[in-house]
């Protein structure tokens, strides 16, 4: 994974996955296998738990001690989701709970006319472009204000969230 600071506790992250996995994160979302559930807000289904759901919790686990090393703390792996965003999905502005001090975001594809995660926290706001393999990474600990604008397209994401491990 390569990582460009762009703002305070804020990177642009590229290249997260080698070849095989980016297509077995592409093939998710046709898998026959998968069944997904509506979250909050609507027009984002969430992977259910199943066969690559524990692979992509794996997955999150499996980064650990690279965002350990980059994030200079000693984080908790919590939860890795995957995300298919529908035509209209849109998400207002908030910031992450206190308790996530590590969210990573990467695209995986988008088709149509779709935008990324727009961070407030500096003017000008910064817009994560979608790329399929990369996205960003939020250091938490300053609770940035973010949102995403609705969209006539649909993006498929990866969400992996952290906490700091208790000493």
């Amino acid at each position: 994974m390569n990582t460009f600071n762009i703002a305070s506790n804020l990177w642009i992250v590229k290249d997260c996955f080698d070849p095989d996995t980016m297509i077995w994160l592409n093939d998710i979302k046709t898998n026959m296998d998968n069944r997904f559930s509506v979250s909050r807000p609507h027009l984002r289904l969430l992977l259910d738990n199943g066969k690559d759901h524990q692979r992509l919790q794996q997955l999150g686990l499996d980064l650990l001690p690279g965002l350990n090393k980059l994030t200079n703390y000693n984080l908790n792996f919590m939860i890795s989701k995957f995300w298919l965003d529908l035509p209209g999905f849109g998400c207002q502005v908030h910031h992450d709970a206190p308790d996530i001090i590590v969210t990573l975001q990467v695209y995986i594809d988008s088709d149509g006319d779709t935008v990324g995660a727009e961070f407030l926290h500096v003017d000008p706001s910064i817009q994560i472009p979608i790329e399929p393999n990369c996205g960003y990474l939020n250091l938490n600990t300053d609770l940035k204000e973010h949102q995403v604008i609705s969209s006539s397209g649909t993006r498929t994401s990866v969400v992996f969230q952290y906490n700091v491990t208790d000493s």
